[in-house]
């Protein structure tokens, strides 16, 4: 069984069809993830729609720069985050950026919807689903501040002692379609145990200009393969196993 465990699936034009051809390439389960306090009712939604999707909520670090209320709106995000504590599986996708989002301006927001959703993964007792580009040493500086079950850092491509600050905590790591082209993603998936690996599309995003979906995960799965000289076929229940322990409630 695949899991793509990470999909902002609210934001494809043809879902129907996306999901269709994920499930013919044997992705059984796909986390659609929140960015936006405006998406965040859609993933739900959508996630009512089709037995594959199941919805994680959460604030994406961009939104402190591109949403201009967002500071008055997180009251109403947690209340419509707890309200539905029995619907998610995850707190997602949260965290720091500094790569893409110059303006330090905007830090302070970022850090204060960060650990606000940090305190709500913590209270409900939910994984998070974590991106961390440009400011891995300020996200790993404040994740020991809570306890939270299990950490997922998507798409990781920052240095490597915070990746082996990462593998000593025991947090997961999630490798795209990227790993095709980015030697930063395979170096992360080569240095990475198999019992710590998961799989993820972070569809739509473009590959190449090509758009991703869930369905690119099984090529993702087989560059893993070789890279780490492991068959398929082992990898694969291995990061079922994985996706089991830190997203049990999708199961």
């Amino acid at each position: 069984m695949l899991i793509d465990i990470h999909c902002h699936a609210n934001l494809y034009l043809a879902l129907h069809q996306i999901v269709k051809e994920a499930d013919n390439l044997g992705v059984a389960k796909i986390i659609a993830v929140g960015m936006s306090a405006t998406s965040l009712e859609r993933v739900l939604e959508i996630s009512d729609h089709f037995d594959l999707l199941y919805p994680a909520l959460g604030i994406h670090p961009e939104e402190a720069s591109i949403n201009k209320s967002l500071e008055s709106q997180l009251d109403s995000i947690e209340t419509l985050i707890r309200d539905n504590r029995n619907k998610i599986c995850a707190i997602g996708e949260i965290g720091l950026d500094h790569h893409f989002v110059k303006n330090e301006e905007c830090y302070p927001l970022q850090n204060k919807v960060f650990e606000t959703m940090l305190m709500l993964a913590q209270e409900l007792e939910l994984p998070v689903n974590l991106h961390t580009k440009g400011a891995e040493k300020l996200v790993f500086d404040t994740l020991p501040s809570f306890n939270i079950p299990n950490v997922n850092i998507h798409w990781y491509s920052g240095p490597e002692n915070y990746m082996k600050v990462g593998i000593d905590r025991g947090y997961y790591f999630s490798i795209t379609p990227a790993i095709s082209y980015s030697p930063a993603v395979k170096n992360v998936a080569k240095i990475i145990d198999k019992d710590h690996l998961l799989l993820e599309s972070d569809g739509p995003v473009e590959y190449s200009g090509q758009i991703g979906t869930p369905a690119m995960i099984r090529s993702v799965l087989n560059t893993i393969s070789k890279l780490k000289n492991i068959s398929s076929d082992e990898l694969e229940q291995q990061i079922e196993e994985n996706t089991r322990l830190v997203f049990p409630k999708i199961f």
